[in-house]
């Protein structure tokens, strides 16, 4: 199948940097491809029944059945969307998906997860700069002449203990945040399952969507680098981590069905 999408220009925002990061390309309104017109039929279908303006639709080139919302308002929200869960779900079971994202939108999920992302980003950072500090200034202050006139020894050292407690922070602070992070977002895809079925009225699509994700054969091939970052904004895990940042899906479809 040979998809064609139209890049366009959308509000400035979280949202679209998201679906870029991943590859996504965005699904022009006017495709006359019978799978994304469906595609964004539903989604249009799901803005309604959660009093949100329609976002922008991405299609990210991926086998695997998954998809995420994005953005800081609902005015800029973007929902991306895999080839997999376009070609594969049922009406029903991709209705199911897409009103789980517009429950993130409805709820500020995506707000949220846009903060965590960069709080992670800015301790990994501090680690960073720890590890600069160990690796390269220190050092090459230590090897300079000292005397008085010259305290580049004193200041390399300095910059090496420096290095390490900031290499520290940083290793620390990224774990705790990983965990609070997942343990946020497990809670928050419990809420997105709930308000799917209210927004559908269909318990039995969100479900078999869920059931159909827990069946698949296929390898998730979303071994892009940003996946790992934005792991939390997917509809199911996008990659296997040690900080899982959704429930099992025996756990999901159970509290959907009650």
């Amino acid at each position: 199948m040979t998809w064609k999408c139209a890049l366009a220009e959308v509000p400035a925002g979280g949202g679209k940097a998201v679906a870029v990061a991943m590859g996504g390309q965005l699904v022009h309104p006017d495709t006359k491809d019978n799978h994304l017109r469906r595609l964004l039929n539903v989604v249009e279908e799901m803005a309604i029944a959660s009093g949100c303006p329609v976002p922008s639709v991405y299609l990210i080139e991926d086998p695997t059945i998954n998809a995420f919302a994005a953005g800081f308002t609902v005015d800029n929200a973007v929902i991306g969307v895999t080839t997999g869960s376009v070609t594969k779900l049922t009406r029903d079971e991709l209705q199911g998906v897409m009103a789980h994202e517009f429950s993130h939108i409805v709820h500020g999920d995506m707000r949220l997860n846009i903060r965590i992302t960069g709080v992670i980003f800015g301790i990994m950072a501090i680690g960073f700069i720890g590890w600069i500090c160990f690796r390269f200034l220190g050092p090459i202050l230590i090897h300079t002449r000292g005397g008085e006139k010259n305290p580049g020894p004193a200041i390399g050292i300095a910059l090496i203990v420096a290095g390490l407690i900031l290499m520290a922070i940083g290793c620390v602070g990224t774990l705790v945040a990983r965990l609070i992070q997942a343990a946020v977002s497990r809670q928050r895809e419990f809420l997105a399952d709930a308000a799917a079925v209210d927004y559908t009225r269909n318990p039995a699509g969100i479900a078999n969507a869920l059931r159909r994700i827990g069946g698949a054969s296929d390898q998730n091939r979303m071994n892009r680098a940003a996946a790992s970052e934005f792991e939390h904004f997917f509809f199911t895990p996008a990659l296997a981590t040690a900080f899982a940042t959704h429930p099992p899906l025996p756990a999901r479809i159970a509290r959907i069905e009650n």
